[in-house]
């Protein structure tokens, strides 16, 4: 009989791609969690970024060695990843297990007492110490005696030290000390932050680039004069003035500060002109004026003295309107200028018919917050109401003043528009009647929840005047329709006439308030509810409209589909609008 012994290295080495293979079959968990209660999230995070074994979680496990290795690490790295919280004495329990299956490596922390700052001195010397703006950083929220020491904030503050003195103009800003002293054992922290802000730059010479207007109008877009301090804020709306101009395709603003003399610094506006005309086409419908198309010819510069020129022409199934205007800059170009224009507008609906011819002036100038428009236009008009044709001619002097505020022009969460409108006309200049006549508009929009918002508006007009018989329709007040009185046409609301034809009234007033919700991250649904009439007597009943919408939140503002019913008659109408909540 024979025994066939085979060496102990020969049948090791057999073995050891069956070991391999096994040990390549499981793979690696990592728990992360507390001693004792929960584990807040931001700590828990932190630990897992700064955990390398971390990184081999739901992967096949590497050699056994290698898994020892990293997980020796972990008492450092989470060591390391609670520092920055405030936690300087941790207390880390952890094992490393093997299952067939799976390496579990559990890891069970107590964060122990924080870190709490105890002296705060946050100083700014130099220039900047008579600067309001900049004093106010000797003072923060976070950085206070007796709160947990956290390092990003200590970081942020100090992030917030230099891009501030940068953006005031403090050039040669810098930090003169910037410590942070940690005493673990006492739980304890100090901060010591003093920016010495140096000299504060001043702007000294503009230079504008290549431009086809006069460098006299381009230094009227200037928010600032030479020698005033050197702002980001300044150059940044320099340059969106500039940009809204249309005069240029790219405006860059730089100071160059290599060129600075005695701390002045010139700057340099580098310009790319536009080009001179632009067209504008466009088509689309509105319950209001059903099928529509516009053409816009816009010559952004006539002449070297940035005078333009604009021509408008509107065509739709309810109204056609052309509008030639002439617009000269004013003393503040950015937000002011003058006017002429011209225009003709004819209107058909259920209850008017009517064409306008128009010429006048006008004067757009900001006052703050506000916007004020004064105008003198010529009017003549002929229309028919009630089966009646009349024409009518008047020489109409008006102001309009109108404010916004909001957080989000397309997709606000707050905010409010409000306007108001005056006009008035005498058979002593040019008119065939006298009137006085002023509209109110306004609208709010309020946040209730995060998903859900508080949309209303108003507007209450009134007209004094004593034959109203030949007051041109387009002068008369209606409602009803998208922004009026959902539930009922365009203009159908209104004091009628003699033939049952509604011929508009004296007065306005209307109110509407609409809750909607957002349920996707472009979709919202709306319920609404519109009340009110154009009347000539408080006595007059006023009519009332509900129902729900749609609202697709695009690129260019919300798109509306109302489906509406009037309370106080039959039917139902269906409203889709285009256009801005304010």
């Amino acid at each position: 009989m024979f025994k066939t012994h085979s060496p102990g290295w020969l049948i090791t080495l057999l073995l050891l791609p069956l070991a391999a293979s096994a040990e390549e079959a499981a793979t690696v968990a990592v728990e992360v969690e507390a001693i004792q209660g929960e584990l807040p999230a931001s700590l828990e995070q932190n630990i897992r970024a700064h955990l390398a074994i971390e990184r081999l979680s739901g992967e096949p496990a590497p050699m056994s060695s290698r898994l020892q290795y990293l997980h020796r690490q972990a008492q450092e790295q989470i060591e390391a990843a609670l520092q920055p919280y405030g936690y300087y004495q941790p207390r880390v329990e952890s094992e490393l297990t093997k299952t067939p299956e799976q390496w579990v490596a559990r890891y069970r922390v107590d964060p122990g007492e924080p870190v709490r700052l105890d002296a705060v001195d946050l100083n700014v010397t130099g220039e900047a110490q008579s600067d309001p703006v900049m004093k106010a950083l000797e003072s923060s929220e976070t950085l206070v005696p007796g709160a947990v020491l956290e390092h990003a904030a200590y970081e942020a503050h100090k992030s917030r030290m230099r891009s501030l003195a940068a953006e005031r103009g403090y050039y040669e800003a810098d930090f003169g000390r910037q410590q942070l002293r940690i005493d673990p054992q006492r739980r304890q922290a100090d901060i010591e932050l003093r920016l010495d802000s140096g000299p504060r730059y001043r702007i000294g010479e503009v230079r504008f680039g290549e431009s086809p207007v006069e460098t006299s109008l381009l230094q009227r877009y200037q928010p600032f004069q030479t020698g005033d301090p050197v702002t980001s804020t300044r150059l940044l709306d320099l340059q969106r003035y500039l940009v809204e101009s249309e005069y240029f395709s790219r405006v860059e603003v730089q100071p160059l500060w290599d060129e600075a003399v005695d701390h002045v610094v010139p700057v340099d506006v580098a310009l790319e002109p536009n080009k001179r005309t632009a067209y504008k086409f466009g088509v689309g419908y509105g319950t209001d004026t059903g099928a529509r198309m516009s053409a816009r010819q816009h010559r952004r510069w006539v002449n070297r003295y940035g005078h333009s020129w604009d021509a408008l022409l509107r065509l739709s199934e309810v109204d056609s309107t052309v509008v030639l205007q002439y617009n000269i800059p004013g003393e503040v170009p950015y937000t002011d200028k003058y006017g002429v224009r011209a225009s003709w507008e004819s209107e058909q609906t259920d209850t008017t018919d009517s064409e306008l011819t128009a010429i006048g002036g006008f004067w757009q100038k900001q006052l703050g917050a506000w916007q004020q428009i004064l105008a003198l236009d010529w009017e003549q008009e002929r229309f028919v109401l009630d089966g009646e044709q009349s024409e009518t001619n008047f020489l109409i002097p008006g102001a309009s003043w109108s404010t916004t505020h909001t957080d989000n022009p397309l997709n606000p969460s707050r905010g409010y528009r409000f306007s108001l409108e005056l006009k008035a006309a005498s058979d002593a200049l040019l008119s065939d009647a006298d009137f006085v006549q002023g509209l109110v508009s306004a609208k709010h929009v309020l946040t209730l929840t995060d998903r859900l918002r508080l949309l209303s508006r108003a507007d209450v007009g009134a007209t004094a005047m004593e034959n109203f018989d030949i007051m041109p329709s387009s002068h008369r007040f209606f409602a009803g329709g998208d922004s009026s009185v959902r539930g009922y046409g365009y203009k159908e609301l209104g004091p009628e006439g003699d033939n049952g034809d509604v011929v508009g009234g004296r007065n306005l007033l209307v109110a509407s308030a609409e809750v909607d919700y957002l349920v996707a991250d472009s979709w919202r649904v709306a319920a609404f509810y519109d009340t009110g009439n154009a009347i000539d007597s408080a006595t007059e009943a006023l009519k009332n409209g509900a129902g729900l919408g749609v609202r697709y939140l695009s690129p260019i503002g919300p798109i509306r589909l109302d489906l509406a019913v009037p309370l106080d008659d039959d039917g139902f109408r269906i409203h889709f609008t285009l256009g801005p909540d304010l």
